[in-house]
């Protein structure tokens, strides 16, 4: 059920043209090595944007398993405290840094794999209908920021039956 989903994600990330990485796991160990980089050699740094997943629960019920995944969207935030420029003898001081296009970006990203995952007719689950995204700005290694969700995934089971392979 998961290394489906997990394998739909990274699938969905390394098809979209504006994501650069993909990972798994803890999201506190973002930068080691559950990060899988899909259009570099080198794995020393992230190519942003990220995409990162991390599996949370699973609730069964009557012939439904709901699988809660916590996805992120992420880029680096880009300092450009050098653009500051001089109109008719005055300073305009502009935004420090590119953290509002990054949002606006990656909340395109996000809605992008939303709505693929929302529509997709090859798979066995299904994506429940609300989504709710919440923005982070956080800085560790890299000053990032983006948007993260708890994805709900419906997945139909015989709760009668076994389903390990014996």
């Amino acid at each position: 059920m998961w290394v489906s989903i997990k394998n739909a994600l990274m699938t969905r990330a390394v098809n979209h043209p504006q994501v650069n990485s993909f990972g798994t796991g803890d999201p506190i160990a973002i930068g080691t090595d559950n990060v899988i980089n899909l259009r570099t050699s080198d794995r020393d740094r992230i190519a942003y944007p990220l995409v990162f997943a991390d599996v949370l629960s699973a609730q069964a019920g009557r012939g439904i398993i709901t699988l809660t995944v916590q996805c992120y969207w992420m880029d680096r935030v880009e300092d450009l405290r050098n653009l500051d420029t001089t109109v008719t003898g005055s300073v305009v001081i502009r935004w420090t840094d590119n953290e509002d296009e990054v949002l606006s970006d990656q909340l395109r990203t996000a809605q992008d794999f939303i709505a693929s995952l929302t529509n997709d007719p090859s798979v066995t689950w299904t994506l429940q209908d609300s989504v709710s995204l919440t923005r982070f700005v956080e800085a560790r290694d890299d000053k990032v920021a983006g948007w993260t969700a708890a994805l709900n995934f419906d997945i139909p089971w015989g709760h009668s039956v076994c389903e390990i392979p014996t």
